[in-house]
């Protein structure tokens, strides 16, 4: 009986440890940032929209937006294609629908990494072409009789 006491005293006595240690570990820890602040993205994410301003000078494109406008900064790195050729950002005009992939490094701007400018693709169009290059199940099972 003594001898599960002692087990049991020696138990408790090690929790009370470990406890205080991990209390004491968690006031040293930093807080964590406020979720008001934007996370910084490693990662590339798409966007699109149509161009409403460009500044040359700032090397920013302008998109409109439901809610407010987009500002997207062009960089060294960035890519631009426009009606399928590489452009320059001298060459994006208002108007014009564009598409790509941005980045945010510093959880702040969104660089473009990536963008493809041009008119913008008409949906109507892109959806009746399938229908009509696809043959009809019904036509097709009656041509093969």
């Amino acid at each position: 009986m003594k001898h599960q006491w002692i087990h049991l005293l020696v138990a408790a006595a090690c929790a009370a440890q470990f406890t205080t240690a991990t209390l004491a570990a968690d006031k040293d820890a930093p807080k964590a940032p406020s979720s008001a602040a934007k996370k910084p993205s490693g990662s590339s994410y798409p966007f699109r929209g149509v161009v409403e301003s460009v500044n040359v000078t700032a090397r920013t494109i302008t998109l409109d937006g439901k809610k407010a406008e987009r500002v997207l900064h062009v960089t060294a790195d960035s890519t631009l294609e426009k009606d399928g050729k590489p452009a320059k950002i001298e060459e994006v005009t208002p108007g014009d629908y564009a598409k790509g992939l941005l980045t945010r490094p510093d959880g702040a701007r969104e660089l473009i990494v990536k963008a493809t400018l041009g008119p913008k693709p008409d949906r109507k169009a892109r959806q009746k072409a399938p229908e009509a290059a696809a043959p009809e199940p019904a036509k097709e099972a009656a041509a093969n009789r």
